[in-house]
This record gives structure tokens, C-alpha cells and sequence, in this order.
């Protein structure tokens, strides 16, 4: 059985929490304890086969009898070669896809872990997602709004059309905590094809205790971001982001997972193989709640 992977070149950074309020291995691992908003509340993990492929998709599927909720994914190897390109619940299936690319040729192998965040359906379930034109544009923002008087309580993105070129940039909140902001930027290198961006977020009611958490790490330079975001005693992780300011795509995310009991959120980024000529900074994110 391999191990969650850890990028190697992680860094003590000085972290900040600050707690936003909505209102008043590979097996499963269920949590006991106090009542629950979501019942059932799971973390279930899949692994892809380790091989030096230049793009991959790993899939994780919830228990039979719960929904998708929320997940998250990691690359173990490959590096600065490889980026994450793809983080989606996959509501009509229960599952939560991730996906990576390859920047450009790489001959080792690597491997592609997938998390899904998974439960019996909270109070106005739904799945919504933004689509943004097909275009050579370098740099690209999108977003989605959940429906009146829901709250998002994860986020998801994905670039399609870009390889290993474009790096998810960002995967967190709108400003009203309602809905979910992606951003995503071309490489140094940059494309001459056209590419998409996909913005998701998962929608229901508002959960009992329900607050965003996040932690920075700073001060920005240009050292590998390691960045842990715990819950308050009693509340659990339902989804999780992350956002790499002043990257430019030269920064990328290496892993945005939510651990075994789901109590915390650990998001690395890392600088591509040519390294970045600026000072950047990480920010993760874990919507918690009861």
C-alpha cells in the first residue's frame, strides 16, 4: 500500500487561522463521535498505477448509500513536472475525480492519488458548474453561484485543452462564501491552442456549525508552500481550495487533500522545473463543520 505522498522540500512557515462563520490509507474511515450535520461523514481513497504516462485520472468512489461531497488529490513524484488539472465531483456517479499533466516530456514515473469527502445527502443537495469559452487567452477566471439561499460547501475546477501548460491557479471561494472562484494561468511557456476552464461547487443547505477556515503561508518567497488547515474541536472537514497568489503559472498545486479522520486539510505547492523569478505565497482553505 503506498503512503499519502509528501513533497520533500516542505518548509516551517509562520500560519494564520481565521474562521469565517455561515451560521449558528486507501480504505475508508468513518468517524464516530457527536451528532453530525451529514451523517455517515467518510474520507474514501484510489491510487492510478505508477508509470511515467504524461496525463492521468484517478478516481475515488464513494461507499455505496452516500454522495459525494467534497475531495481533494496529490501527485507523488514527478518533481516539478507535473500539476494537478482537474478536481470534480462527480455528483451522477458519486465519485471525485482528479486529474494531472506532465510540463512537457518527463521519463520518470509518478502517481496520482484521489480523495473523495463522502456522506449521506445533506438538506438541498445539488451540483452546479461554470463553463468558460474555448480561447488562447492566458490567463482565465471563472465562477459559480449556488442557488438562493444555499451555501457551497466544497469547491472544484479543472482546465481541459491545456496538457501540462496551464496551472490551476486557484479553487476557493466567491466573496459571499455562496459559490466557488477558479483561476487559471498559462505557463511560462505558454500555448498557441485553445483551452477551458471549469469552476464547480457543491451546494446544500446550510450546514449546522458551518464556517470556512484558512491558513496562509507566509511571508511569501520562493520556497515550497506546506500548508496544514485544522477544524475547530468536534467539526470535520467537507471540502477544501487553495490559492497561489503572485504564481503567474510558474507555481503549481502538488496536493489539496483532506487527511484520514477529516479533521484537517494539507495543501503543497511547489515551483515548476525552471523555477519562478518572484516572491509567491499559498493559501488553503477547509469548509468545516458539525
Amino acid at each position: 500500500m503506498h503512503k499519502p505522498p509528501r513533497y520533500r522540500r516542505t518548509y516551517a512557515r509562520l500560519t494564520a487561522a481565521t474562521v469565517l462563520a455561515l451560521g449558528a490509507g486507501l480504505a475508508s474511515t468513518t468517524l464516530a463521535g457527536p451528532a453530525v450535520a451529514v451523517p455517515g461523514l467518510v474520507r474514501a481513497a484510489a491510487v492510478g498505477a505508477g508509470d511515467s504516462a504524461s496525463t492521468k485520472e484517478t478516481i475515488a468512489t464513494c461507499p455505496v448509500g452516500t454522495r459525494v461531497l467534497g475531495g481533494g488529490g496529490a501527485i507523488q513524484g514527478g518533481d516539478s513536472h507535473v500539476r494537478l488539472t482537474r478536481l470534480q465531483a462527480l455528483g451522477s456517479t458519486d465519485q471525485f475525480a482528479v486529474g494531472a499533466a506532465e510540463d512537457g516530456a518527463y521519463a520518470g514515473s509518478w502517481l496520482l492519488f484521489a480523495y473523495a469527502i463522502c456522506g449521506q445527502a445533506p438538506a438541498g443537495l445539488q451540483y452546479v458548474s461554470f463553463h468558460s469559452p474555448s480561447d488562447s487567452d492566458g490567463h482565465k477566471t471563472g465562477s459559480v453561484e449556488c442557488p438562493a439561499g444555499k451555501t457551497a460547501i466544497s469547491y472544484g475546477g479543472r482546465t481541459t485543452g491545456g496538457g501540462g501548460h496551464v496551472v490551476l491557479t486557484a479553487i476557493g471561494p466567491t466573496g459571499g462564501l455562496t459559490g466557488t472562484k477558479v483561476i487559471a494561468d498559462e505557463d511560462e511557456d505558454g500555448l498557441v491552442t485553445d483551452w477551458s476552464l471549469w469552476a464547480y461547487a457543491v451546494c446544500a443547505n446550510p450546514l449546522p456549525g458551518q464556517q470556512l477556515v484558512y491558513a496562509d503561508a507566509l511571508p511569501a518567497d520562493s520556497v515550497p508552500d506546506t500548508v496544514t488547515v485544522a477544524c475547530p474541536s468536534a467539526k470535520r472537514v467537507h471540502g477544501l481550495g487553495s490559492t497561489i497568489t503572485s504564481g503567474f503559472g510558474e507555481v503549481h498545486h502538488h496536493e489539496l487533500t483532506p487527511n484520514a479522520t477529516l479533521t484537517s486539510v494539507t495543501v503543497i505547492a511547489v515551483e515548476d522545473a525552471s523555477g519562478a523569478g518572484q516572491n509567491w505565497w499559498t493559501r488553503g482553505y477547509a469548509v468545516c463543520a458539525y
